[in-house]
């Protein structure tokens, strides 16, 4: 036989040992697994690439707000030299310190940080690859590297100003760190493991459950060793301490109080479990759910029950408190709650924050595949992934586990699509595997015994993951206003205005909506308009303090001094401390 015909052979009868050399052959005798990796993490960056200029003039991408604000404006703050700080970590830092260094490095331009990022998410694609490759096989490495570049939530949280990009570039990270400590037990290697995922709780803190699974996780798979894993947990030990002791220490020192990551666990569950919550973040002050008011309400609030000056941590544990008591009072209610929570958690909907994959697929060709794949098609995968995976359960079960308590800590708090984002990293391996069986079964029409139980898996699993458990009108309607917002901050007023009146007429019920149209008018100089539409925000939602000050403002110039002291008087009696609003009353006497 010729040596090409003995290739052959030989790739046919190639099984899927993960232990296969980096030389092994993929698809017939054209590519190696190197080869077709390389070209899938290319195809990454191009699509993120791609992203990036597309959306380049979207409103909220040329005027950053909420969150991404918050971030830059901190990294701004460090990168002009103030990098110890002067306060406890009350968000995630690592995120906003990343971008100090890329400010240092480049300047403070928001397309550097996205294109970054974008190689970032890259490189992500390509150790994700090589890790399945180690787990299962290498055709399914290929194929999970293949998903997840292309994967329209992934390409679109790596180019926002937003931590999901930097927190799944290091889960994955700790995915191959994990798979090389598996297949090389070495102490050094545990050290690794330990640092990524110190680094990956000072990126997302739920992580932190994390921390006691890995060292379960060494313990159970390396016991047999010579050796022992008492050097293993050490190393990992050393590996998490390096990383989190410092942020200990420095809170300590600015708070009096020791904490690896940051204080704001109370206040999030808090948000997540009261008895008015519904599943997705809304502020402790209806109209002030940016970080500028974040804590400085959650701080008041507190303060204010408890009748003196708390720390951090007792703010934390306030509002832990305060949500322990409330399901206490409604348990049935609160089990409902997170019921409607786990539902959302596996929901194809991706839960926008200040910005929505949905708006942005209008100005993006690789986001316009959402349709086509979205979370509702990769779950079903990676259940019926999981279940055919299951005879390799002793080399995989460390990601089963990291899976299955990243859904608990999700669904426990509050659910946002950057927030459910790591499941879904987690999960691609499951649905590469999922879906190379089922096209194996379809090439070999090998249905025999799991015809039915495929049918019937697949289809609860569809239905359940594609089910309406959203207000989705009611998130569009926000994110178009916050479209508006940005456009107006750069002095677009006519887009903004144009936003703002979509954002309503999408939800009218969206008193935040009037409120910022409202705005918008006023700043045009539509008077009437901005009374109308202020006074249909402040019926829809008395509490927005700020909409009874624009409405005293405009009131005053249409010199309607009676109605504009009335509303001075109720933004007073919603914050009585306010000289803006004392000052402005005397004007209206």
């Amino acid at each position: 036989m010729s040596k090409r015909g003995d290739r052959r052979r030989a790739v046919r009868e190639m099984t899927d040992d993960s232990r296969l050399d980096t030389k092994e052959v993929i698809f017939g005798n054209r590519f190696s697994f190197k080869t077709a990796l390389a070209g899938i993490s290319m195809l990454a960056f191009l699509l993120r690439f791609l992203n990036v200029i597309q959306t380049f003039e979207v409103p909220t991408v040329v005027e950053l707000l909420g969150d991404a604000k918050g971030y830059f404006d901190w990294a701004l703050e460090i990168s002009q030299g103030n990098w110890y700080g002067t306060e406890t970590f009350y968000q995630a830092p690592l995120y906003p310190y990343f971008l100090a260094v890329i400010i240092k490095a480049f300047g403070p331009s928001i397309t550097v940080i996205r294109i970054i990022q974008a190689a970032l998410g890259a490189c992500g694609v390509a150790l994700l690859g090589l890790s399945v490759r180690k787990l299962l096989s290498a055709k399914t490495g290929l194929v999970a590297a293949l998903i997840l570049a292309t994967y329209p939530p992934a390409i679109f949280y790596d180019g926002i100003i937003q931590k999901a990009s930097l927190a799944t570039f290091l889960l994955c990270i700790l995915v191959a760190a994990c798979v090389q400590l598996q297949s090389q037990p070495r102490t050094i290697a545990a050290f690794l493991v330990g640092v990524a995922l110190g680094l990956l709780v000072l990126t997302r803190e739920n992580a932190l459950l994390w921390i006691p699974v890995v060292p379960i996780w060494i313990y159970i798979t390396t016991r047999g060793l010579e050796s022992g894993s008492w050097k293993l947990l050490l190393g990992f030990s050393a590996g998490i301490l390096t990383i989190l002791f410092p942020i200990a220490a420095r809170n300590a020192s600015l708070g009096g109080e020791w904490s690896p990551t940051t204080f704001q666990a109370g206040t999030n569950f808090y948000i997540g479990n009261n008895q008015n919550a519904n599943g997705i973040y809304i502020p402790l002050v209806p109209g002030q759910g940016t970080p500028a008011f974040e804590r400085y309400d959650a701080k008041k609030l507190a303060e204010q029950e408890i009748g003196r000056s708390l720390t951090s941590r007792e703010i934390s544990k306030f509002w832990m408190s305060k949500a322990l008591d409330e399901i206490a009072e409604q348990p049935t209610r609160w089990l409902q709650l997170v019921i409607a929570k786990t539902f959302m958690t596996f929901n194809r909907y991706e839960v926008p924050d200040v910005e929505n994959l949905y708006i942005f697929r209008e100005y993006s060709v690789p986001l316009k595949l959402a349709p086509l794949m979205h979370f509702g098609v990769l779950c079903p995968l990676g259940i019926w992934g999981l279940i055919t995976t299951w005879p390799k359960r002793r080399q995989i079960w460390l990601i089963q586990l990291f899976l299955v308590t990243m859904i608990a800590a999700v669904a426990l708090f509050f659910i946002l699509g950057r927030y459910r984002n790591p499941v879904a990293i987690l999960l691609i391996p499951f649905a590469a595997a999922g879906l190379l069986d089922i096209l194996d079964r379809i090439r070999m029409r090998n249905w025999r015994g799991i015809k039915y139980s495929f049918i019937s898996t697949m289809l609860v699993a569809a239905i359940f993951c594609n089910l309406r458990v959203h207000e989705e009108e009611s998130l569009q309607a926000s994110c178009y206003s916050n479209m508006g917002i940005a456009a107006c901050k750069v002095g677009n007023l006519q887009v903004g205005i144009q936003f703002l009146e979509q954002a309503v007429a999408e939800f009218p019920e969206m008193a935040e909506g009037y409120a910022n149209l409202g705005r918008a008018y006023f700043l045009d100089g539509q008077y009437g308009r901005a009374a109308n539409a202020l006074t249909v925000a402040l019926r829809l939602e008395p509490r927005l303090r700020g909409a009874y000050i624009q409405l005293g403002e405009t009131y005053e110039i249409l010199g309607k001094n009676a109605e504009a002291r009335q509303q001075y008087q109720e933004a007073l009696r919603l914050d009585p401390a306010d000289t803006t609003v004392q000052e402005a009353l005397l004007r209206v006497q």
